[in-house]
């Protein structure tokens, strides 16, 4: 490329021209790299007539005209900074310097975007992110192959795009403008059409060879101090509860061993060779986005993937090549850059490269005698050497993580119950594990068999009613006597109306009555007889005091009694006080059954702590495979076959991981 003329450009963010016309400096730069923000560098003189256009935070672009009268963009991005400074001759310049336009993408939040699926991660992170961006971005190809699982909470657009390419190895780059243009994997790296050679037979073939650049210089870079071959990644939360790889259920690539049991991922040729070199590293915003089985399982595979691009990147020895090209066009970071490059020396060979390089870093200028000079960082990685800025700045970064996403704590629950127990009724222990819970570590049941007590010594005066009976006809026993007399008794009889009396006459020797002729009868004694007289008229009787003799015979008598109820009243008084039931009334920790949730009986897992107390392990029984509660209703139920009574005091101490939000 040669540059026959370059000015540079002001303006606002939504690139409309400042000023009176552009501006004159006497060298552009820009650097590119991989993955991250660039940066740019002018200077112009003091005495520029449109000096007055230059402000901070607007955007400065260099423009240039090629050999084909095309007017082209050479970088540039937002004014950050200023110095005024004064050469050797006295001359007052202005140096201006900013990060390249994707510093705009830090003038918006993502706020609390969810990249995250019904079953897994989303591959249209890219395009979630740069939707959120300021007006006027766009991105190219914004899908990634390895899905992504994340959860951001007020990070910024660019520190999303950066994290949502890191931890599933793929990359992206500035476009034209105001794109970002996703690059995916290193892999899939397109090649420039560029080729890099040592020297050329025919320099002015070469020349005219656009696709073809010269190494005026190449400096070697070999960096040991950042290698691992073992990461033990940390999740979201502190202390003793971080979300870890437990849960994952994604498998280690090959070549990888995972430890889920103690939370390593290592890359085996690198142990086989360096030893096992570990470090800890935090991923703060890795952590379920909800708290359900799923998501817990999805943070910990997401926390996987990132341990092992971690691992790709960093165990090995970083090596790099810093390389000054004679290069006429623009080249862009993410693409592969052939390079042939060969040096001996006293017959050792110091350099023999002929391979396709990844292009991570790129650096272009042009000054005002249109020199163009280029120099590219190449690596047979996708990553550049990390300097103590960087890596300040990411801690800085991961403290702003750790105080912005809602991290896991820990904590610890203690209920505590009472309840009476014998033959009859059960003690029962119900608790809840909800919402808020995403693991349970360790849930114990402590408890003692005490003599039951009361309030009440004695009952006191009571109505009780006592159950129906009768219904039905019952006989009374046989019973009678032999002529039994009645009282005496007597008195007058009278009758007012006319009438007769018929007189029967008794023979006195045989006592039978007899009949008179001639209508006479003779008294038994022999006496006068006289002729019956007719009574005629009212007239009185006179009935003599006398008893009677009645013979009764054996009888019984059928009585129905219908359905009643009596009401008895007892009469023992109240008695307040303490009654405790004797110890040999009492149940024992062997009479004793419990269940948890309906299960087996678990009595035979119970251990004797002393004082009197017993305690049961029952996490097993409240978690699944990834220590995750089972459900959330849970009872405690201890039941006998002994008739003895006892009373229960127990405690449940639940000890957990919980969001500082719940989910549902």
């Amino acid at each position: 490329m040669t540059v026959l003329n370059f000015w540079v450009d002001i303006e606002n963010a939504s690139g409309v021209k400042q000023g009176t016309g552009p501006l004159r400096a006497r060298y552009f730069t820009v650097r590119k790299p991989l993955s991250a923000s660039g940066d740019f560098e002018f200077e112009i003189s003091a005495g520029d007539p449109n000096l007055s256009a230059l402000q901070e935070k607007r955007v400065a672009i260099c423009r240039y005209i090629d050999t084909d009268g095309d007017i082209l963009d050479f970088g540039g991005g937002v004014i950050d900074r200023i110095v005024l400074a004064v050469d050797e001759n006295g001359a007052q310049w202005y140096r201006v310097s900013g990060n390249d336009l994707t510093r705009e993408l830090t003038y918006r939040s993502v706020r609390e975007l969810k990249l995250e699926s019904a079953s897994a991660g989303v591959t249209d992170g890219p395009d979630q992110i740069i939707a959120l961006a300021p007006s006027g971005w766009t991105i190219q190809d914004g899908t990634t192959v390895t899905p992504v699982y994340a959860g951001y909470d007020g990070e910024s657009v660019l520190n999303a795009l950066l994290r949502c390419g890191e931890h599933i190895g793929e990359h992206w780059r500035l476009g034209s403008g105001r794109q970002i243009v996703w690059l995916g994997p290193a892999s899939t790296f397109l090649a420039s059409g560029v080729r890099a050679v040592q020297h050329v037979n025919d320099p002015v073939a070469a020349e005219s060879n656009p696709d073809i650049v010269v190494i005026t210089s190449l400096e070697e870079q070999n960096d040991a101090a950042d290698l691992v071959t073992r990461i033990i990644p940390r999740g979201s939360g502190n202390g003793g509860v971080i979300s870890n790889l437990q849960p994952c259920t994604d498998t280690a690539p090959a070549g990888y061993t995972l430890n889920k049991t103690l939370n390593y991922l290592e890359n085996d040729a690198a142990v086989a060779q360096y030893g096992v070199i570990e470090r800890v590293i935090d991923f703060k915003e890795l952590g379920p986005i909800s708290n359900t089985d799923l998501d817990v399982q999805n943070a910990a595979n997401m926390l996987l993937q990132a341990s092992y691009q971690f691992l790709e990147r960093y165990s090995i020895p970083h090596r790099s090549y810093s390389i000054a090209l004679t290069a006429r066009q623009i080249l862009e970071p993410g693409t592969t850059l052939r390079t042939v490059y060969r040096q001996v020396l006293d017959g050792a060979v110091i350099y023999d490269l002929d391979d396709e390089f990844n292009l991570v870093g790129i650096e272009q200028s042009i000054d005002e005698t249109g020199l163009h000079t280029t120099r590219v960082t190449i690596s047979e990685s996708d990553r550049q050497a990390v300097s103590d800025e960087d890596y300040l700045a990411g801690q800085a970064q991961e403290g702003t993580i750790f105080a912005a996403h809602q991290q896991l704590g820990a904590s610890v629950d203690n209920l505590t119950y009472r309840d009476e127990l014998d033959l009859d009724h059960d003690a029962s222990f119900r608790f809840w594990l909800g919402e808020e819970y995403t693991t349970i570590q360790r849930a114990l049941l402590r408890f003692r068999v005490q003599p039951l007590r009361s309030t009440v010594k004695s009952i006191g005066a009571e109505s009780t009613t006592t159950s129906a009976g009768g219904a039905g006809t019952h006989t009374s026993a046989s019973g009678g006597s032999s002529n039994p007399t009645t009282s005496q008794t007597g008195g007058t009889t009278t009758d007012a109306d006319q009438h007769q009396h018929g007189i029967n006459v008794f023979d006195s020797s045989a006592g039978d009555p007899v009949t008179l002729s001639g209508s006479l009868f003779r008294a038994p004694s022999g006496g006068t007889v006289q002729v019956p007289t007719t009574f005629e008229g009212g007239h009185d009787h006179t009935i003599p005091q006398h008893t009677h003799t009645v013979s009764v015979p054996s009888h019984t008598h059928g009585v129905t009694i219908p359905d009643h109820t009596h009401d008895v009243t007892p009469i023992l008084d109240t008695v307040y006080g303490i009654f405790e039931e004797s110890g040999a009334n009492t149940l024992a920790l062997a009479d004793l059954v419990i269940q948890l949730n309906g299960g087996a009986d678990l009595l035979s897992q119970v251990t004797d702590i002393g004082n009197g107390w017993y305690q049961l392990d029952i996490t097993a029984g409240l978690v699944n495979s990834i220590y995750r509660p089972v459900q959330e209703n849970n009872e405690i139920v201890v039941s006998t076959a002994v008739d003895k009574t006892a009373r229960l005091e127990a405690q449940i101490t639940i000890r957990g991981v919980i969001q500082a939000v719940a989910y549902s």
